[in-house]
């Protein structure tokens, strides 16, 4: 590996890193969905994380929204946050299969 692999690899980092920070200090989507179809419960016995996920889904079966609402780590908000902007406009085949 040389020099400007190394300097990529940390540029990659440095990135990733700032990505969950931006959705663990202000995640997406943080909210109760009322409209929902589906929701599902997450909950980490080891270290208290509890997450409550929300998807709306049309006739056609695709995810029009999506939210989630809980307490967590940064990185289980930041994964719930990157998840809800991820899944919207996706079919649910296609969410089940990222």
């Amino acid at each position: 590996m040389n020099a400007i692999d190394i300097r990529q690899g940390e540029e990659l980092r440095d990135l990733y890193r700032e990505l969950i920070l931006d959705h663990a200090r202000n995640p997406r989507h943080f909210h109760k969905l009322g409209t929902a179809t589906h929701s599902a419960e997450g909950i980490n016995p080891l270290c208290g994380d509890k997450l409550h996920l929300y998807v709306s889904v049309d006739d056609a079966g695709v995810i029009t929204e999506a939210a989630f609402e809980g307490s967590g780590c940064a990185i289980s908000v930041a994964s719930a946050s990157l998840l809800t902007e991820l899944v919207t406009g996706l079919s649910k085949q296609q969410a089940l299969d990222c």
